[in-house]
């Protein structure tokens, strides 16, 4: 009988670390498709179905991603007292799931942006410049968790790289808003602007975390 229970709680183990790899990698997919709605106003497109199109490809991912988190939840809750770390490992799957659902809601505010006052090349480059950082934050925390799988030694040099990721997003946070500031922007633009910049920056922050709970529960 303890046997069954020690093989269970690995089984639990391996479909948590399973299903946040593909999480993760579907919110990578998110990051992408909101750089590609970054480009095309970059390029001027005006057309509204372009963007609404892409927005809908991220709403389909941020669904899929809140499927895979309730998957890897109802593994962790079958097994009930016998897993002691139950709550981090419901919290750690909440962390992860708060990835596409910003990028779902920073992309909605682009969208609403291009709609009130479109966004002018200062403000694509300020959105595109922390973008790019919070895709390698991302990128790391994918990588961190394929590697657990395989090898914990390696995950967890991949996870301390999250957090050096983190520190570079919130370096380029600090010097985008100081520039936005500068710039005489139209004050909605200059709001919704904030206001993506502030959610992608919370997605660093939230992998950061995520990385932080799987150290403790997959030790080295």
């Amino acid at each position: 009988m303890a046997f069954t229970g020690r093989q269970k709680l690995e089984d639990v183990r391996r479909l948590v670390l399973m299903l946040a790899k593909d999480h993760t990698r579907k919110s990578l997919l998110a990051v992408k498709t909101l750089a590609q709605i970054l480009e095309g106003i970059r390029e001027g497109v005006r057309e509204e179905q372009a963007f609404s199109s892409k927005y809908a490809e991220i709403l389909k991912i941020d669904d899929e991603c809140k499927e895979l988190r309730l998957q890897a939840e109802r593994g962790v809750l079958e097994i009930g007292a016998l897993l002691a770390e139950r709550g981090e490992y419901i919290r750690f799957l909440g962390c992860i799931d708060r990835i596409p659902d910003r990028i779902e809601g920073a992309a909605y505010r682009l969208l609403a942006l291009t709609k009130i006052s479109y966004p002018s090349g200062d403000v694509v480059t300020a959105i595109q410049s922390i973008l790019e950082k919070v895709r390698d934050s991302v990128e790391s925390l994918n990588r961190a968790i394929t590697a657990l799988e395989m090898d914990s030694g390696q995950g967890h040099r991949l996870l301390r790289e999250v957090s050096e990721r983190e520190r570079e997003v919130d370096e380029v946070f600090r010097r985008v808003t100081v520039e936005l500031l500068r710039k005489e922007l139209p004050l909605p633009q200059l709001l919704l602007a904030r206001e993506v910049i502030d959610m992608l920056e919370s997605v660093a922050d939230t992998t950061e975390e995520a990385a932080n709970v799987l150290t403790v529960l997959y030790p080295a």
